[in-house]
């Protein structure tokens, strides 16, 4: 209801032509959401509170304690990881509930569920391109000339709210080639064609997990493209799955 009462205000007409105009909005929020740079943001205020406390960064120049600050920095990269996470279902669910109210009835479906004869709604599409908008968006942030991360917080985000059984297959297959490679780059480059492969075959096979989004050509095509977006990014950088930025 008040969604509904926010598009009368902004006199959006609850439409199919309201999906357009929305979407396009929506997708550039998940890609500013993505791109925000939580990890030099909470570095900044660490260094911020070691100017504010000399007794602490003499502590951690001279030698005194080098365990001292080792505590909370697995604090710190926990939360340079789980706030692009957050901020990516944020948006995603904003443009899932924005566009579902812009639908007529709930009955407009998405181009890719149409040319498919797959009953995909135009909300599922919406909130699926605009995470992947964000995963963009914290790989190639405007802000540092498109040099960012490695994407993964929001992907694994996404992975979890909407394509859970692809995320358990990425995982299944991450974790069989490092424990034999013992190379984090190389599992995660071999996880992601197999993922694609996944959601091919359980569009094919009519497969469903028990929340998510219904596999199909949709889920296929934005399963591949972030695929492809993740493995060229990782593909010569340095790469950690704790790196946050």
């Amino acid at each position: 209801m008040g969604l509904a009462m926010l598009l009368a205000l902004v006199d959006v007409p609850r439409n199919a032509t309201a999906v357009g105009v929305l979407a396009g909005p929506l997708v550039l929020a998940g890609y500013l959401a993505g791109s925000v740079p939580f990890a030099y943001l909470l570095s900044r205020r660490r260094l911020r509170r070691q100017l504010d406390e000399p007794g602490l960064t003499r502590l951690s120049t001279s030698g005194g304690d080098p365990g001292a600050g080792a505590g909370k920095e697995p604090r710190r990269i926990a939360w340079a990881l789980a706030l692009p996470a957050a901020a990516t279902l944020a948006a995603t669910t904003l443009a899932w509930h924005l566009t579902l109210a812009a639908t007529p009835g709930g009955n407009t479906f998405s181009a890719v569920g149409i040319f498919s004869n797959q009953a995909v709604g135009a909300w599922v599409s919406v909130a699926l391109w605009t995470g992947m908008a964000a995963v963009v968006g914290h790989s190639a942030p405007v802000w540092n000339r498109f040099r960012g991360g490695s994407g993964l917080p929001p992907a694994l985000a996404l992975g979890a709210a909407y394509v859970p059984m692809l995320l358990l297959v990425a995982a299944g297959a991450y974790l069989a080639v490092f424990g034999a490679t013992r190379s984090q780059r190389t599992a995660l480059l071999s996880a992601l064609p197999v993922v694609v492969v996944a959601a091919y075959v359980t569009w094919l096979a009519d497969l469903q997990a028990g929340w998510g989004v219904t596999n199909g050509p949709e889920v296929t095509l934005w399963a591949t493209v972030m695929a492809a977006a993740l493995f060229a990014r990782n593909l010569r950088r340095p790469f950690s799955l704790l790196e946050p930025a």
